[in-house]
């Protein structure tokens, strides 16, 4: 079969395209033919050598998924666990995944959006509704809100019925999200710090709930400094290398809380397809590439440099032969 293979991190990442025997169908255990792969910031991580514990080389990446079971025809998307990180993930033309790993996908659904109901999708909804606990009528910031979970972070805050305030670091993207319907406000870079524009939009009262999918240096202080008495931050995609500092004090004045919210369970991606299906969220895909190695260096070029709004989606040869 084929399969995009790391080789080696660092730098200058070394990935090729390999043939590799094919993986068996085994008791507890499904074969599945790929459909459409993300390519995450977790794989960008990797790539670049940031993210090296638990991981072995050489690597076949990409932990989201969705493709067809081999054995029964059934479109399915995948739960990550460890895969693309401490065993071969989907960036293949098969992928040998736990059963109970795998979660039914209606048809029609498009290959490439399947991919992303797990992650980023469920992903952003178990942070938002149930680690945030956002309600009706609450005001939500998302910070890095162009970004794979951020996008889809502010849809679900939406849906549930919130205020939602995107912010974004990215002067080139401000023109591509104004306007769109699920965000009531955007800040980008300025003179002014974030955090007091967010108060000026809220009439100083502050955010109930901070989504916080960046973790860059002052992103966790700016968060804490938004919140309203009571709220909460959120932490979730923390991709920054650095340690995230904010001032304790800000936070007691508020009487609010810093959270984390990691992964995502089978109820978070039912849920995720049920707000698809009812168009509440719509999988933000900023292009489609052919799965090679090629593509994969691509798609890790234009994350670096923040070309990205949403995600870049790999197309398995089950769909681009």
């Amino acid at each position: 079969m084929k399969a995009v293979v790391l080789e080696e991190s660092g730098a200058r990442p070394v990935v090729r395209d390999d043939e590799r025997v094919a993986p068996a169908a085994v008791p507890g255990r499904a074969v599945v033919r790929v459909e459409a792969a993300g390519f995450s910031h977790h794989d960008a991580l990797v790539l670049s050598g940031v993210l090296r514990r638990g991981v072995r080389t050489p690597l076949v990446l990409g932990h989201e998924v969705a493709g067809v079971v081999e054995a029964t025809g059934e479109r399915v998307v995948v739960l990550p666990g460890t895969l693309g990180h401490a065993e071969d993930g989907g960036f293949a033309e098969l992928v040998s995944m736990r059963e109970d790993a795998l979660v039914p996908v209606p048809r029609a659904l498009s290959a490439e959006g399947a991919a992303l109901l797990a992650s980023p999708i469920g992903v952003a909804v178990k942070a938002v509704a149930d680690v945030g606990g956002v309600a009706p009528g609450q005001t939500v910031v998302v910070v890095g809100v162009s970004g794979g979970l951020g996008v889809h972070a502010a849809q679900v805050a939406h849906s549930l019925g919130a205020r939602v305030i995107g912010v974004t670091g990215s002067a080139a993207k401000m023109a591509a999200l104004e306007g769109m319907a699920w965000l009531d406000a955007l800040v980008g870079p300025g003179d002014l710090p974030w955090s007091e524009t967010v108060r000026a939009l809220t009439d100083d009262a502050g955010a109930d709930v901070v989504v916080d999918t960046v973790g860059a240096e002052g992103s966790v202080d700016g968060a804490v400094r938004s919140l309203a008495r009571g709220g909460r931050v959120v932490l979730l995609g923390q991709i920054a290398r650095e340690p995230s500092a904010f001032t304790a004090a800000e936070l007691v004045f508020r009487e609010g809380s810093i959270v984390g919210s990691l992964g995502v369970e089978r109820t978070h991606v039912g849920r995720a397809i049920a707000m698809v299906e009812a168009g509440d969220v719509v999988p933000v895909i900023d292009r489609v590439l052919p799965m090679s190695a090629t593509s994969v260096l691509e798609a890790y070029r234009l994350l670096r440099e923040r070309a990205v709004i949403g995600r870049v989606v790999l197309q398995g040869t089950a769909l681009h032969p």
